[in-house]
């Protein structure tokens, strides 16, 4: 069985803390449903997969190496987010840690 990754987990620890925030800071200010708020955020996430992407297809590229693919990619990005939904069990909101104001 692998170990898990200190500086993977707190890197996820703390991406999940901003996206959350960012999440409850525009579900407040926007008065959108929440719905709509995530596929703002799915938006927003597909735009940076294109931003750093076309940086790493630039002249030069980049020395970590990675060559985007699309079509691998995002399905890479599909399987992790339907696999994060599978794997969280069914939330009690009394017991969750507050993280942002809706």
């Amino acid at each position: 069985m692998m170990q898990p990754d200190p500086d993977s987990e707190s890197a996820g620890a703390e991406m999940h803390r901003s996206i959350m925030t960012a999440f409850c800071d525009v579900l407040r200010a926007s008065r959108l449903p929440p719905m709509t708020v995530m596929n703002l955020a799915a938006s927003a996430l597909g735009a940076v997969y294109k931003e750093v992407a076309n940086q790493h297809r630039s002249e030069g590229g980049c020395p970590c190496g990675w060559k985007p693919n699309p079509r691998a990619d995002i399905a890479a990005l599909q399987a992790a987010l339907a696999a994060s939904m599978e794997s969280a069990p069914p939330a009690d909101l009394r017991i969750m840690q507050v993280a942002g104001r809706a």
